[in-house]
């Protein structure tokens, strides 16, 4: 590779919000390259994606350190790249090792959490070495600044849907189960509890104002014992069905078949099952001050709860669910919100003009 791009990604074909936006960011960068007649590749710590084919990409299967050395070999090439794209701080941590005559410019994407604690010497001197450093939300931003070199302000821009893929046939026994006109809430149930325990805690307070309202858990994980426990210890459990892990299918029909969405976390750094849920035409109630605030237009795409209290998020859901033609205008105009601002086009137009600026 000489005098082009290179991306350096943790793992285009693995899943979660890191890999979702290393695959906006290649395709995006494709493109740039393409119309620049510039060349393009991919050095890609973890697996490939077939979504990406035709993309110049080179796999390393794990193994972090030769993945450094591509990265430094590069570099110390005759003619090094004008630009890396670190899609991840981890790997931008070899640049710390370089002498910055032989460094090429690069970008750092910071996600969130990664960034929301205080950072060792050698992730700060790569941030502060960076060109540029983006991020997913204003959020991660501000939450990040006190651990952040004092010259480093990211820039934010906002991630989005990558193109809808064929997702094969849904499970007609679980949505048989879930029925129709539920609340739901997606994400992995992890050791990161993303709201879910107050949510369930607004459970009761919820049926209290709605009696037929229902909760729908869609995604699997290793918490999901204990919050199953605590259904059943709110007497809520006949209320609330945990889906485990589903495929691309059967969690968009989930989505087709609720009547709002919700997930009241506060460790997001952008909060992509917002935007899937707008896709959907769903009204949304995301936290005040949180990421996902940025994603939610309050009033007008969904509601704001001003906290995880049980009664606060209790009242929001309860108001969406007795007023289907304000959650349906609400919905609509998420939708609308989603197709304006939240495709991979909307992103490739959101950071086209970082790539002319620093390429130019």
């Amino acid at each position: 590779m000489s005098g082009g791009i290179v991306q350096v990604a943790i793992g285009l074909g693995d899943v979660g919000g890191t890999a979702h936006l290393g695959r906006l960011v290649a395709r995006t960068l494709a493109a740039y390259a393409a119309e620049k007649a510039l060349p393009f590749e991919v050095l890609d710590l973890g697996r490939a994606d077939p979504r990406l084919a035709g993309i110049a990409r080179t796999g390393f299967h794990g193994d972090r350190l030769a993945l450094a050395r591509a990265v430094a070999a590069r570099q110390l090439a005759r003619r090094r790249p004008r630009l890396l794209f670190f899609d991840h701080l981890g790997p931008s941590r070899i640049q710390t090792l370089l002498p910055s005559l032989f460094r090429a410019p690069y970008v750092v994407f910071i996600h969130g959490i990664e960034v929301w604690k205080p950072l060792d010497s050698q992730r700060r001197r790569a941030l502060a070495g960076a060109v540029r450093v983006l991020t997913n939300s204003e959020t991660t931003a501000r939450q990040a600044a006190p651990y952040l070199p004092e010259r480093v302000k990211p820039l934010p821009v906002h991630l989005a849907l990558e193109p809808a893929a064929d997702a094969g046939e849904a499970d007609s026994a679980l949505l048989a189960h879930a029925g129709a006109g539920f609340v739901l809430t997606v994400g992995r149930l992890g050791s990161d509890r993303k709201g879910y325990d107050e949510l369930l805690a607004a459970l009761p307070a919820l049926r209290a104002l709605a009696p037929d309202a229902r909760l729908v858990v869609a995604g699997g994980g290793s918490d999901q014992p204990r919050l199953a426990a605590l259904a059943r210890d709110l007497g809520v459990a006949g209320a609330v069905l945990f889906t485990g892990q589903l495929s691309a299918a059967t969690l968009a029909a989930l989505y087709e078949r609720a009547a709002v969405f919700t997930l009241p976390s506060r460790v997001e750094g952008f909060g992509l099952v917002f935007v899937e849920a707008m896709r959907a035409g769903k009204p949304c109630v995301a936290l005040a001050g949180t990421a996902p605030a940025e994603i939610v237009v309050d009033g007008e795409t969904g509601l704001h709860a001003a906290d995880a209290e049980p009664a606060t998020l209790a009242s929001a859901l309860a108001w969406l669910l007795a007023n289907p033609d304000e959650a349906a205008r609400l919905g609509e105009a998420g939708r609308a919100r989603y197709l304006a601002e939240f495709t991979a086009e909307a992103f490739a137009a959101r950071l086209w003009p970082h790539l002319d600026a620093l390429l130019a």
